[in-house]
Formats: structure tokens, sequence, C-alpha cells
């Protein structure tokens, strides 16, 4: 159905970077170690590239000497240049003789060969080992604030006890939350906002308030942002008559945006970007809404290109996590929105597929013996036992159906849902039923841990994906 069209476009990827190295061709082979005097051409934590091990996940400068000078990296690490990640791979070294940037790999590389190639046309590889790390982002700091938040206790340094977050009626336990979640965000520098909407002329009852954090982009012509909604489900409500804690739905993806902010504050994105916590989403997206089609200070700009917006909700019961059969639970990654079902159309597809596939490499193929419990919009037929569920479709019942509306290319996340997560919506959505059900915590950290990579680096790569644009 679409697997020839995402070959293609991935195959079009790989073209560029041959195309980029295609006037070395000749090169690689003729020096494979470093000439004379090129010892320093490129430093990694200021040491010559190779005396010292990378950290998995972890931030490392480079310098790169040398007009003509290029440095060529795997798909699983990744170089950033002014702050922005460059999509390609290959950077080379202009009209300066030196280029300064970063190295970031996956928390998956054990090991990596990089190549540098110089101006007189010889190569060096070299081969680096890359040790264990704390990724920037990371599953054991995810558990440790989901713990926080959720756990009730007399010692407030030791426990927020921010639990039935309910929206409306007024709910002084949502408003404290609100005002814990923007603190958060407001303390990393975010221009950050509470915003407050009323449609029903009861101030003491809003209908939705939203945490929105701004972060400026180089261009004020465009937009993006990437979101969360921070409510909990009722009491009463379907299918399982509410919940208190809410830690799947969605407390995970609150702490996942919380984890986000911490990370993006020293990268640079080429649109003005929002980070955003919602409310209302369970009755009816309307936070969300609110933000997107009011008129204020701190509210969606109308007046710009709105290109991309990803959205996490129920985050952490996916794969690699196993259930007690020992099938992996399910994974969803779903971009939109999806006109034609027989062709991927996005732009955003491909940067989620060339995440997942080559930055990831997630087992894309793998599948159960069985059915999984639910399925998507259009594909299910296909898709019913597929473990890596990445793909384009029409799927909504969360927030970033707002944005696709408005004409964005958007991705979902989410893990096991209705019959895979039977807690759904339920009291028993607790953290301890979490770790439960993964079978314990480390299972429970890696899980959440590969899908927070999928999005920040989804996010990282469309901005510098200009193709990615609003469709209307």
């Amino acid at each position: 159905m679409t697997g020839k069209h995402m070959s293609n476009s991935l195959s079009a990827f790989g073209l560029i970077v041959l195309m980029l190295l295609a006037p070395l061709a000749g090169c690689f082979g003729e020096a494979e170690n470093n000439s004379t005097g090129q010892e320093d051409a490129f430093m990694i934590d200021f040491l010559p590239a190779g005396e010292a091990p990378l950290r998995a996940g972890e931030w490392h400068t480079f310098t790169l000497k040398g007009e003509g000078t290029r440095l060529v990296v795997p798909q699983d690490v990744l170089l950033f240049v002014d702050n922005s990640v460059v999509p390609l791979g290959v950077i080379q070294v202009q009209d300066a003789n030196l280029l300064n940037g970063k190295i970031l790999t996956t928390p998956y590389v054990t090991a990596t060969t990089l190549t540098v190639v110089y101006a007189d046309g010889t190569a060096s590889t070299i081969d680096l080992e890359v040790g264990n790390g704390t990724p920037i982002v990371n599953g054991e700091e995810w558990l440790d604030k989901m713990k926080f938040i959720l756990n009730v206790c007399t010692d407030s340094t030791q426990c927020g006890g921010y639990i039935n977050r309910w929206m409306g009626t007024p709910n002084p336990a949502f408003e404290r939350a609100a005002s814990f979640f923007h603190g958060h965000f407001e303390g990393l520098g975010y221009e950050t906002h509470i915003m407050r909407v009323t449609d029903h002329l009861n101030p003491s009852q809003p209908e939705s308030l939203n945490i929105i954090a701004w972060k400026d982009g180089r261009s004020d012509a465009c937009v993006q942002g990437m979101g969360a909604h921070m409510d909990i489900a009722p009491p009463a409500s379907p299918p399982a008559g509410g919940t208190y804690e809410g830690a799947y739905d969605n407390t995970a993806g609150t702490v996942a945006m919380m984890l986000f902010a911490k990370a993006f504050v020293d990268m640079e994105f080429e649109c003005d970007t929002f980070l955003a916590l919602w409310s209302s989403e369970e009755e009816g997206l309307r936070g969300s809404n609110a933000f997107a089609n009011n008129d204020c200070d701190y509210c969606l700009p109308q007046d710009k290109e709105l290109r991309f917006y990803i959205n996490m909700d129920m985050m952490g019961i996916s794969w690699p996590a196993l259930k007690e059969s020992g099938d992996p639970f399910p994974y969803h990654a779903w971009s939109g929105p999806d006109t034609d079902p027989e062709v991927d159309e996005l732009a955003i597809t491909e940067v989620m597929d060339h995440v997942h596939r080559n930055i990831l490499k997630a087992p894309m193929d793998l599948r159960i013996e069985g059915s999984y419990g639910a399925g998507c919009d259009q594909h299910w037929d296909e898709h019913y036992n597929l473990v890596m569920d990445v793909h384009e479709d029409t799927f909504g019942r969360s927030d970033h159906v707002t944005f696709r509306d408005k004409g964005a290319q958007t991705i979902f996340h989410l893990g096991a849902y209705d019959d895979d997560y039977s807690a759904y919506h339920s009291p028993q959505d607790t953290l301890s039923n979490m770790i439960t059900s993964v079978g314990g915590e480390a299972e429970l950290q890696k899980s959440i841990q590969f899908v927070m990579w999928a999005a920040m680096l989804e996010f990282m790569f469309a901005d510098q994906t200009p193709e990615v644009r609003n469709l209307e």
C-alpha cells in the first residue's frame, strides 16, 4: 500500500547524500588514516577524535578545521550546527577555516565510525566507542518526575500529589497542578502563559486552562508546535468510570513535554515554537481549540504559516515492553492528514519513517500471532498484527486534530489503548499499574524513552525539512 512510495523517498534521501559525496569519488580508501599534520583537523570535546569514547545520548562538541574539509556521520549519529540538526549528516567547512558544532548519538549506539574527507582528496575513518550515557531525554528522569507528580505524602519536597486533575467546576486540584506545570516551563526560560478561556460567562468554571510556552524561531513568518493534554478523565467517564491519577492518560505525555522543554532550551528552530499542555481534551479538545482559534497575544498567530504539530497522548505502554503473553505491546505513530489511503503524501510522513527506520532502527515489520485489540481508521486490515504501526492515517481522538484541521502536517504518538490496556479511563490507570503491566520499572523506562526520542527527533528533523509545510 504505502511501502513503494516510502522506499522511493528513502532511496531519494540516500541519493542526495551520494550526490553530496560525488566530488569525492575515489577518495575513500586513498588514505584510511590521518595524513601528516591532519591529526587535529577533527576534534571532539577538545581532544583529537577517537582519543575518548562518546557517551550515548549526550551532547559532545566538535571542531572541524580546514576549508573544504567534510565530516560524514552514520544516520544514528546526529550533527548540529548553529544548534540545529543537519538532516543529511554531512557538513563541510566553507569560507572560514573552522566549523564548530555538536554531536549527539541516539541512546542505542554502542560503536560508530565517522569519516573525515580533506580538501586534498584523502580521507580518514575514525572508529569510536560509545559508552553508557545519560541521554538528554531519558526514561529514568521521566519515571522520577512521574513519581513526584503522582505520589501523595506529607512532605511537599518529596512528592507533589498532583492528582484529580479534572477540568472545570472549579477544581482546585487542577488549578494547583497547572501552576506547578507553568512554573516548570517558566523556570527554563520560556515565555510562558496560563491561558484561561470561558464560554459561559462564569469565570469560576473555566472551559479550558492551558499552559503555553513560546520559543522564538529564526523566522517570524511561521509557527510549529508540540503538546499533550494534562487533564484526566473525570469520574463517571466512559468506558471505565474515570480516573484520579491518569498516569497513562495523560500524565505520561505531560511529563514527556516537560522533558522536551528542558532538551529544547539550547536548540534553535526555524519557526516560532509553542510547547503546550492542553486542558479539556477529555471534554472535546476544548483547550487546544481555544488556543488555535482565539485572538490573544500568546494564542496561535493567524497571520503565520502553521507548519506542523506533534502530539503526545498515552505514552509508555508500547514496544519494546511485553505483555504477559510475551507479545510486544503495540506502538502507534500516525501522521496526517491522510487524504488518499493508497499513497503516502506528506513530507512529515517521510520524516516519521526515517526517524523510526533509519535513525532508531526499529523493527518495522515485526508482527505478532493474532491481532491487537483496537484498529486505526483506514489500514486495520493490513496492520491488525503489526507491532510498529507507523504510517499515515486519519485517526483522531486527540489534540492533533485541532491543528490538522488548520492545514498543519501532524504526528500523533500513542501506545496501547482500549483492549490492549484495560485500565484506560479507569481508576486503575495508575503509575503502579503501568509498571506492573510492562514487567517492571526498567521496562517502562525503556518503552517511554524510545517513544520520547522518536518524537523529539521528528520535531528536530521536521523543523529542518522545508517540504513540511501547511497544506492550505
